[in-house]
């Protein structure tokens, strides 16, 4: 593991492999089969393959969601859509920059799916008092076989960007998802491996999320219910 603590001011591909060999996608309980057969979808992509009137599907997409909603898709059944309730909106349009408006930021975030990079933050979101009395199904994907793929569209981010919980929250805007290559490591290192870089997003989805899966766990808090999915059982 020498190679993790080494100096390293961008990241590259290797490097990133190498400080995060794996990343994790917590879904809703239950959404496994469906995942695993039309591939990890965005929101957007969820919302445009529903039969759902345009003023719901404007709920969804056009503004933050306060609870979660669930529409029917077409060849997916019932699909739930997440809330975005650590996404305070009064807080979230004083850290924009750029210009950027609220509708703008959401948009990036309806047109991506994201990955933890590392388990401790996987584990807070389990363990979050909105999650924590609920199963999930914990997705778990080799770093190295989506990279390979899809690198072209994905994007790492220093921040949560779906979370404004409190005032000075952190600026967002159009520079907070960076190209791997262009991804400040050195600048963040100090926060250790678990804070260097907060997440990893695919803009468009991943359609072949289960060639990239090596594992799928249904969890509750830190306690693994059951395995869904295990590329190597042995």
């Amino acid at each position: 593991m020498g190679s993790c603590c080494a100096r390293i001011d961008l990241v590259n591909r290797d490097h990133l492999i190498a400080l995060y060999p794996r990343l994790y996608h917590m879904a809703q309980e239950g959404s496994w089969p469906a995942i695993s057969h039309h591939g990890l979808m965005t929101t957007t992509q969820l919302v445009d393959s529903s039969s759902s009137p345009a003023d719901v599907r404007a709920v969804i997409t056009g503004r933050r969601r306060p609870k979660s909603l669930a529409i029917e898709c077409d060849g997916l059944g019932t699909v739930v859509i997440r809330d975005q309730t650590p996404l305070r909106e009064q807080f979230l349009i004083d850290a924009l920059t750029d210009g950027m408006t609220v509708k703008e930021w959401l948009d990036i975030l309806n047109n991506r799916v994201f990955f933890w990079l590392h388990p401790d933050r996987l584990a807070e979101l389990l363990n979050a008092r909105r999650y924590r009395n609920h199963a999930h199904d914990v997705i778990v994907v080799d770093t190295a076989s989506l990279v390979a793929a899809h690198a072209d569209r994905i994007r790492l981010s220093a921040i949560n960007s779906g979370a404004t919980l409190y005032p000075n929250a952190h600026e967002r805007g159009p520079s907070t998802f960076m190209f791997i290559a262009e991804y400040p490591y050195e600048e963040r290192r100090s926060r250790g491996v678990c804070g260097a870089i907060a997440e990893l997003a695919v803009i468009g989805g991943v359609p072949d999320i289960l060639r990239h899966t090596v594992r799928v766990e249904r969890r509750q808090q830190d306690q693994i219910l059951d395995v869904l999915y295990d590329a190597d059982p042995s």
